[in-house]
């Protein structure tokens, strides 16, 4: 029986780590430097993609934490163009002097108190250059790299582990 209790216990204590509530806006992506062509918007699943990529990564730094992340633009690795030869299909075409970037602000709260705070441009000058653990065929490797390296540095082993109240 006492088992039992210590059971319910634990997995309740688990449940309300669980809680932490990580929340992504989008503000304005009408206006984000990338992620159209040069008809509009075309690629929404890219946000998406994006906004669960973020998600993931930061319940694993911050676990029981409520972070809200408003991601102001969004500029992928390369450039869009148009294929001639190819029915005026569009390709990304990736150059150095095309480098990824996403600017947006965060919050950091632990119940009602915010425990950290900021507003950054990440941006990757040498996207190209380097080990990238990410298969070649991800379209978004380069921006996962870039919010990896920045999640790092942002948020260090230290403060992750920091108990929640």
């Amino acid at each position: 029986m006492k088992l039992r209790w210590m059971t319910l216990t634990v997995m309740a204590l688990a449940a309300g780590a669980a809680s932490a509530d990580v929340q992504v806006h989008f503000i304005t992506p009408e206006k984000f430097s990338d992620i159209k062509d040069n008809n509009g918007f075309r690629q929404p699943d890219v946000l998406k993609d994006i906004e669960a990529y973020l998600v993931a990564q930061t319940e694993k730094r911050l676990p029981g934490r409520n972070v809200r992340i408003d991601v102001t633009d969004v500029d992928l690795a390369g450039e869009v163009e148009p294929l001639w030869r190819h029915n005026g299909q569009w390709l990304r075409i990736m150059r150095a002097v095309t480098s990824p970037s996403i600017e947006m602000s965060w919050e950091v709260r632990e119940g009602d108190k915010v425990v950290q705070q900021g507003k950054t441009r990440l941006r990757d000058m040498n996207y190209q250059d380097g080990f990238n653990s990410y298969m070649s065929g991800d379209p978004l490797r380069y921006e996962k790299r870039m919010i990896d390296r920045w999640m790092q540095q942002e948020f260090s082993p230290t403060v992750a582990a920091a108990p929640a109240r």
